[in-house]
């Protein structure tokens, strides 16, 4: 399939090997400066485009072909030889000080694999490290500096340079308004024994001018409806608490808000850091069009100008975003207006309309092309601050980015042959960011659930009784963290919900004659992700859901707080709501009108996933889990038929093993950079509910174990 012509040998392979052990450090492949056309299971389809395409190169589908292929890579000695010095400098800062990078290639025909063999000798590490500074006053501070190297380290280049970075850091932090990262180096000292390293870090401002003074802010200026237009001096100001002069046309902003949002005050020392955080903590108000802060010397002083250029006070907006959860692929649109700093102190107020159409992928209708559509109207009033007594919060609070929302939302939901579905709710939520972690807290969340159905119930209706009216008054928290260790990416989160109980203890049952229901439901997900070589990453995930009610009118859980299966980001053997509970019967869940939610859940992925070529990408995975049925009485009118349906969807320490589901896959994604369009083609392996044959239908796989799914961005 590959079109090229020319003298020298296309380059199909790199091979790096460390002490004779292939490399697996994408830092080392990224170091060469050849690199082979890339290609999957040896097509390389995108060099067949680019030579189909200059063969006819003055037409515009040749142009368009070269475009978006790739133009061969021939072998380059002298390129080859390079990389492998390159090579060498790279482990050299790894500590390798005795390391030795030889090169070679090998042409068969008019293909050439170049051969890297890295022999790294043994690893430096420190045998001590002390730190020091030639100003008396510097000097005294890094006795309380944290040790930055401990014996037995490796003595790695990056490190090393991080470490000076945050030296750095740690002077501009403290005053030192001059600091610079010339200040700070590090000597090596061999000498002390073999394979050992005596590291010195010396903290010099004598070798770049020798300003050592520790700054103080002594005058702060805030200027939020500065006009970068209008050069006109504004002499009217509010001096606040915390000495900042809030300069402005009018009262535009109240002095106290823009003073809760600067971390500065008039007396403290130069610090960065804190200049840093003011900027993102402003930006993110969503109040302001441009953030500029300007540190100016005043003799020996400092003096902080914030010049705050701001939105307009109102704005519509309008937008477009490709939909593919749960299932379904469709469009929605929102159209918003907002009304900003509604009572001066950075508020915004939000009225939107909205609306989504979907074709439903777990839906047996073929009438329709677009099955499933939504109409959506809210409000929403958002504050820069936790609207709580300020005794109750601690004073670190203001560097948490607090936000308080309240807010009023109704939408329509209609899916065809299925059912219609009334959502009215109203809540206030608290959210803010500590230490990278993100928290939402809603004390109050009221919502109305009024569904009528459009299908035959009686195909499930020990499922259906979880579909009724109801009225929930709940409490919900949450919190989700990623971080890094390493080379490893973690991702945490935590979910509560809890409801009705106050109400109920009180004799509140219902509300207009629609119930009111007692109710807690939490769930657990946690993600790894592991970089391999080659732009390579296995992404893992394991998910626990868990939810319960106390209403004794109600058998089952009802579906708005049961977890469900399938679709396009868990269980992608199986289109949504279409599979589990337990073993339910392959048949059912292929019954027109069937939905399946249950109380517990439990699921596993795993994805390897690779790049084929620049924004194309690809995956293999495979989903394990189900969901099931808590066991215990669910009423004494029930039918045979029915009681042995439960009886497959119930969670037993014996049984639930057994009852999971499996499928795999391949997926194919497109990075669009701004979000990513996928698609995963499933099989299942594993039918808990299979009828009429093996439970492992991969022995005798049929259509209907095939699904496709499309989705928007990653699955996890």
């Amino acid at each position: 399939m590959q079109q090229a012509s020319h003298t020298e040998p296309l380059l199909i392979e790199n091979n790096i090997t460390i002490n004779g052990k292939a490399s697996q450090s994408d830092d080392d492949y990224d170091i060469l400066r050849q690199r082979p056309n890339k290609g999957w299971a040896g097509v390389r389809l995108f060099l067949s485009m680019y030579g189909a395409g200059e063969k006819i190169s003055n037409t515009g589908v040749g142009k368009w072909l070269m475009n978006i292929g790739e133009p061969p890579v021939y072998l380059d000695s002298l390129s080859r030889v390079q990389s492998a010095s390159q090579l060498g400098i790279h482990y050299f800062n790894l500590g390798y000080f005795n390391a030795k990078v030889t090169s070679y290639d090998e042409v068969k025909g008019r293909k050439a694999k170049a051969f890297y063999d890295v022999n790294t000798g043994p690893k430096y590490t420190l045998s001590s490290f002390e730190l020091h500074s030639t100003n008396r006053f510097i000097d005294s501070a890094l006795a309380y500096y944290p040790p930055l190297f401990s014996t037995g380290d490796g003595v790695v280049a990056e490190d090393i340079e991080q470490a000076q970075l945050d030296l750095t850091n740690f002077l501009k932090n403290n005053g030192y308004f001059k600091a610079q990262l010339g200040w700070v180096y590090f000597e090596l000292d061999t000498a002390h024994g073999p394979k050992e390293v005596n590291l010195i870090g010396v903290v010099d401002p004598y070798s770049f001018g020798g300003d050592v003074r520790r700054r103080t802010l002594t005058s702060i200026r805030a200027q939020p409806t500065y006009d970068y237009g209008n050069t006109t001096v504004i002499t009217d100001s509010t001096r606040t608490s915390n000495g900042i002069d809030v300069v402005q046309n009018g009262l535009k902003f109240r002095p106290e808000f823009i003073d809760q949002q600067i971390f500065l005050s008039t007396g403290d020392s130069y610090n960065s850091s804190a200049i840093k955080e003011t900027y993102k903590n402003l930006v993110a108000l969503g109040v302001f069009k441009s953030v500029e802060i300007d540190i100016v010397e005043s003799g020996d002083d400092l003096m902080a100008n914030l010049k705050l250029t701001p939105l307009s006070k109102r704005s519509v907006s309008a937008g477009i975003e490709g939909l593919g959860n749960n299932g379904s692929i469709g469009l929605g649109g929102q159209f918003s207006w907002d009304n900003r700093n509604l009572f001066k102190g950075g508020e915004v107020l939000r009225l939107s309309l909205g609306g989504s159409v979907t074709e439903q992928r777990n839906s047996t209708n073929t009438t329709w092309l677009l099955d499933a559509r939504e109409l959506n109207a809210s409000g929403s009033l958002r504050f820069p601050k936790f609207l709580l007594p300020t005794t109750l919060l601690p004073k670190k609070s203001k560097y948490w980015q607090p936000r308080t929302e309240i807010g009023l939302k109704s939408s329509f939901q209609f899916r065809v042959d299925e059912f219609n579905r009334n959502v009215l709710s109203s809540y206030l939520e608290y959210r803010w960011k500590v230490s990278g972690a993100q928290y939402t807290l809603s004390p109050w969340r009221f919502s109305f659930v009024q569904i009528d159905f459009t299908s035959d119930s009686t195909l499930a209706p020990f499922l259906f009784n979880g579909f009724q009216d109801l009225v929930f008054a709940q409490s919900g928290y949450r919190m989700n963290k990623t971080w890094t260790q390493g080379n490893t990416r973690y991702f945490t989160a935590v979910e509560l919900e809890t409801g009705g109980h106050l109400w109920r203890s009180m004799g509140l049952t219902s509300i207009s004659g629609v119930p009111l229901m007692p109710f807690a439901k939490g769930s657990v997900d946690l993600r790894l992700y592991q970089p391999l070589v080659h732009q390579r990453e296995i992404a893992l995930r394991t998910f626990l859901g868990l939810s319960q009610h106390w209403s004794p009118d109600q058998s089952f859980m009802p579906f708005e707080k049961s977890f469900f299966m399938g679709g396009a980001n868990d269980m992608r053997g199986w289109t949504a709501y279409h599979f589990g509970p337990g073993a339910t019967s392959e048949e059912l869940l292929r019954t027109r009108g069937y939905f399946a939610a249950a109380p517990i859940k439990f699921v596993v992925n795993a994805e390897y996933r690779f790049t084929m070529h620049d924004a194309w990408k690809g995956a293999v995975f495979l989903d394990a889990g189900n969901m099931w049925l808590y066991n215990r009485s669910y009423g004494n009118d029930l039918t045979a038929d029915q009681l042995e349906a439960i009886s497959k969807g119930t969670f037993g320490w014996n049984s639930f093993y057994k009852q999971f589901g499996l499928n795999t896959g391949v997926g194919f994604r497109y990075d669009l950079e701004f979000f990513i369009m996928r698609a995963d083609i499933a099989l299942k392996v594993h039918h808990p509910g299979a009828v009429d044959r093996s439970n492992w239908v991969i022995q005798d796989p049929k259509w209907h174990d095939f699904n496709l799914t499309l989705g928007i961005g990653y699955p996890f």
